[in-house]
């Protein structure tokens, strides 16, 4: 309480006591205006779990390690993902295609599904995604980011909760690491902004065989919800498995995509090399939120595979295409 107010506050309980002691009637008592400290500003956190997965598995981060520990309200602004496992003369055998994740809060489906981890966001340095400590017994590690097109609001006490699944690609199990860059909130958004994340997979093709093709479904890269969803970005990934079990993405062999809108509209007209769709160093195709797709409406790939000649050897090639971005709600 300043002096002034202090001041004013013992002139009042003097003038009642001297009304008292004399008969008179009482004056209302001024209180002073109560005094609130400044609201706190935003603050960073960083919340993180893991888990091991076997082959062909599944399991989730335990929810307490990815709840706010202040207690409080939150906005998340980029969840990233960390991959590691034995490595074969170093060479990788967990990327980002042998791992699906699946994003729930509450009520809401972040995710069409498990959605393989490298299709979240776009590939900030293809290098520096894979390391190799090749320190007895090897070990791959491999890094992805996804930074939310809009911050995701979550209460406290929610949780966004990852679920996690080894497609079984490969033998062996994965150490699996998420983490949720945010920060504490006091003042509660007007609007809820949910991100949504679909997926399209193709068949395994051999990847020097004859020719083939494959065409997503409508419900594959579909908005399947009452408000408009913003495209942030289209990812696109090319895994390859060998005849020993190893996984990499070196080569997009032979792949190429024709791709129209529910609407029939050309998105890219004619058959297209995957990677000039989706670019080498990126792996993406980037909207910058300025593209929408209508309640119910729907991407659909047509994807063909040409015949190569090569030393990729025996095994598979698949294509993963994500579509990702968020609508709008009300709170």
């Amino acid at each position: 309480m300043s002096m002034i107010k202090r001041r004013e506050f013992l002139a009042a309980a003097l003038a009642a006591a001297a009304c008292r002691s004399g008969g008179g009637e009482m004056p209302a008592m001024k209180w002073p205006a109560p005094v609130y400290r400044r609201q706190p500003p935003a603050s960073p956190v960083h919340l993180s779990g893991s888990l091991v997965l076997r082959s062909g598995s599944n399991g989730s981060v335990p929810p307490a390690a990815l709840k706010n520990p202040m207690g409080a309200d939150m906005e998340i602004l980029e969840i990233k993902f960390e991959l590691s496992g034995l490595s074969k003369d170093g060479t990788s055998s967990v990327f980002g295609g042998t791992i699906g994740c699946e994003l729930v809060m509450g009520g809401y489906k972040i995710t069409n599904g498990s959605i393989p981890v490298w299709n979240f966001g776009r590939a900030e340095n293809i290098e520096g995604e894979s390391q190799v400590d090749f320190s007895a017994p090897q070990k791959t590690y491999l890094s992805y980011s996804w930074r939310l097109p809009r911050p995701l609001f979550v209460p406290a006490g929610a949780v966004l909760v990852p679920n996690f699944t080894h497609f079984g690609y490969v033998p062996q199990a994965v150490n699996v690491r998420v983490g949720y860059s945010a920060r504490t909130v006091f003042t509660r958004p007007k609007a809820l902004y949910v991100p949504y994340v679909a997926k399209y997979v193709s068949k395994a093709f051999n990847p020097i065989s004859a020719p083939g093709t494959d065409v997503s479904s409508e419900l594959d890269l579909v908005n399947p919800h009452p408000e408009v969803f913003h495209l942030q970005r289209f990812t696109g990934r090319i895994l390859n498995i060998d005849s020993q079990g190893q996984a990499n993405e070196i080569f997009s062999p032979g792949f190429s995509a024709r791709v129209t809108d529910s609407y029939g509209r050309p998105i890219v007209r004619s058959f297209t090399p995957f990677r000039s769709i989706f670019g080498m160093l990126t792996r993406s195709w980037e909207m910058d939120n300025g593209t929408e797709l209508d309640p119910e409406a729907y991407y659909l790939v047509n994807l063909r595979k040409s015949a190569i000649t090569g030393a990729l050897g025996a095994g598979s090639s698949q294509a993963f295409i994500g579509m990702v971005g968020w609508r709008e709600m009300s709170l």
